[in-house]
């Protein structure tokens, strides 16, 4: 029988040791079976089902109930987790809100966290034109970068995949640091260059993946510097809201 270690079974499934450790604090998925920390298939396939629960934006407990007494379930959603971190944006501390962003990003699979609630909530306060707007969309900037802090301070202690990530260009300040946390949650240790300049930014660590951020087009000293890159093979691509008018002839 197979039997997994836990970094072999996060890399398989896309989910960070410590969003593991969280579900079996919660009852969701066992504890590895001996003193040597291994995994069998089972609990892979456990790990795996737990992930697609918790990208309905469900809570823990809710989930935990749904796998044990379903006909006492009763789901909550992102829109749930969504209001619960305006309410804290309009009325809590700027602690009480770090420590709901870390709960949810410990809590959720990366890829669910940031494309389910924190992309579609910044946008949101973007948009918003009420009274109060410009102080919460300062808020929730300053904790998506502290949570990112955190989260690259975690990466460095496990194996992850190096990766540089340059801002070629933005639409706002946050987008960056979203992905960041995404890419983190991935499985990748980020080495992020978040200042858009039409001079390429100088890595200063190996890496084995390149990613350029388009949120707003591409220069032309930076389309060059992409085109370049590529001929020369190197690890390379565009990433972001904009790679389709990046790559479109001038």
């Amino acid at each position: 029988m197979t039997l997994y270690i836990t970094d072999s079974l996060c890399a398989m499934t896309g989910v960070l040791p410590v969003t593991l450790r969280s579900w079996r604090r919660a009852g969701l998925v066992p504890h590895a079976r001996n003193s040597k920390g291994f995994y069998s298939p089972n609990d892979y396939a456990r790990v795996l089902r737990v992930l697609d629960l918790t990208n309905t934006g469900d809570t823990l407990p809710e989930i935990h109930q749904l796998l044990n007494d379903p006909y006492h379930y009763r789901r909550s959603g992102w829109q749930c987790r969504t209001e619960e971190v305006l309410t804290q944006l309009n009325q809590a501390s700027a602690e009480s809100l770090n420590r709901l962003i870390q709960a949810l990003g410990t809590n959720y699979g990366g890829e669910a966290f940031i494309n389910s609630l924190l992309r579609p909530l910044n946008l949101w306060l973007r948009s918003d034109i009420s009274r109060g707007a410009s102080l919460r969309l300062a808020r929730f900037h300053t904790a998506v970068l502290r949570h990112a802090d955190r989260m690259m301070a975690l990466s460095e202690k496990q194996k992850c995949v190096p990766v540089f990530l340059e801002a070629a260009s933005t639409t706002d300040d946050t987008e960056i640091w979203l992905e960041t946390i995404r890419l983190i949650g991935q499985g990748c240790r980020v080495e992020v260059s978040a200042e858009v300049t039409d001079i390429p930014a100088k890595p200063t660590r190996h890496y084995e993946h390149h990613l350029i951020w388009c949120g707003a087009g591409l220069s032309a000293g930076m389309k060059k510097h992409y085109t370049r890159k590529l001929a020369q093979d190197y690890p390379v691509m565009l990433c972001g809201t904009n790679t389709q008018a990046c790559l479109t002839p001038a």
